[in-house]
């Protein structure tokens, strides 16, 4: 899981295009990996995002993530926020499934 300050400089620019609504997408490098989940606008901040499974199969990588809600004490906070995970792994030429 790569951090904003770490991500390609054209991925970071596809993200914040993307980043109002839901997205699901991967980015190659030829050299890496980069699978990307977005949940979109949320009200407030304090949100974080769970990677439930990532596995391989002999056809596809399987991505399962979801959205965690904030503290009930993080509430207060009304800025609106944008999670997003991305997911570095080596190239493989393989369908990435998201559940």
């Amino acid at each position: 899981i790569l951090s904003e300050e770490k991500l390609p400089e054209q991925l970071t620019t596809m993200i914040t295009e993307k980043k109002e609504a839901p997205f699901q997408f991967t980015y190659s490098d030829n050299e890496n990996l980069y699978i990307c989940v977005g949940y979109g606008k949320q009200e407030s901040g304090g949100y974080s995002i769970a990677v439930n499974e990532l596995y391989l199969t002999e056809e596809n990588i399987h991505v399962d993530t979801n959205l965690l809600g904030p503290e009930s004490t993080e509430k207060s906070n009304k800025v609106p926020s944008y999670p997003y995970i991305v997911i570095k792994t080596e190239y493989l030429d393989k369908t990435v499934i998201f559940e």
